[in-house]
């Protein structure tokens, strides 16, 4: 009884811990990735980190993967590749082709297929872009596409300010996921989301924007003084974002993190 009782405060302090720990991240006007899910979604996401996507495909139903993510399917399911729109999708940062797992209803009931990253520690963001926070366009960084349902595109978006493309962390030439289906992106670290209200502003650490919506209007800033620029580890500019849209955050992305494991030599045996 005594060992239980022990067990059980902690478990109480740690959700206290995490309870507080929501409710100033959403007075900071920011909450958990949640995208509506409806009752009859046919999709489930597992795991915290490298997580598996899986999906089930009723006959005739269709899920888009980038090579390289199938982790295992049912008999049922048909595998098909195609390379439509391949020059947008290499610009964007992909793979020229893309993986079609289709329910080709050989089998009775429902088929099956799960993805996962390419990438380790990765997550599975869903996102719904119908939903008006979206918009129908979501600019991302260059390879976060991951598969997508339904009615989704990939595509290209430039940049053609000097300052924004060298300086904002987006390059000139960004990812553009267009539809009005389910667009899934995946992302290293931990993923935060805030929904802008028009003329909101957010400035943010260049390294960490991972998908926004079209309707917000990216820029930059100074990263303060000189004493800032030099001392303050973040270069000379800071990334801004103005609403409305959807915003998701990262803590770190793919760069940083293969950066860092050359950095302390983990690669090494």
């Amino acid at each position: 009884q005594k060992v239980s009782s022990t067990v059980r405060s902690i478990i109480m302090s740690y959700k206290d811990a995490f309870g507080h720990d929501d409710k100033v991240l959403k007075h900071n006007g920011f909450d958990h990735v949640f995208i509506a899910k409806p009752e009859n979604a046919k999709y489930a996401i597992t795991g915290h980190e490298s997580q598996i996507i899986s999906f089930a495909l009723d006959e005739g139903d269709t899920v888009k993967g980038e090579p390289g993510s199938m982790m295992y399917l049912s008999p049922g399911v048909e595998q098909q590749v195609s390379c439509d729109g391949c020059c947008a999708r290499c610009l964007a940062g992909e793979d020229c082709f893309v993986l079609n797992f289709t329910h080709s209803g050989d089998q009775p009931g429902k088929g099956f297929v799960a993805l996962t990253p390419n990438f380790p520690m990765a997550k599975v963001v869903p996102v719904d872009l119908s939903s008006p926070e979206v918009g129908g366009v979501l600019i991302a960084q260059k390879g976060a596409f991951m598969a997508s349902v339904g009615d989704v595109e990939i595509g290209i978006s430039f940049d053609c300010n000097f300052c924004r493309c060298c300086c904002a962390g987006t390059g000139l030439v960004r990812q553009k996921i267009e539809g009005n289906g389910l667009a899934l992106i995946a992302a290293n670290g931990t993923i935060i989301q805030k929904v802008l209200a028009p003329g909101e502003v957010i400035i943010m650490d260049t390294n960490c924007v991972l998908a926004f919506a079209e309707s917000c209007k990216l820029d930059i800033r100074r990263a303060g003084g000189i004493g800032g620029i030099i001392g303050g580890g973040e270069g000379i500019f800071n990334t801004t974002l103005t609403g409305p849209g959807l915003v998701l955050v990262q803590s770190m992305n793919e760069t940083t993190f293969r950066e860092a494991l050359v950095a302390n030599k983990l690669y090494r045996r």
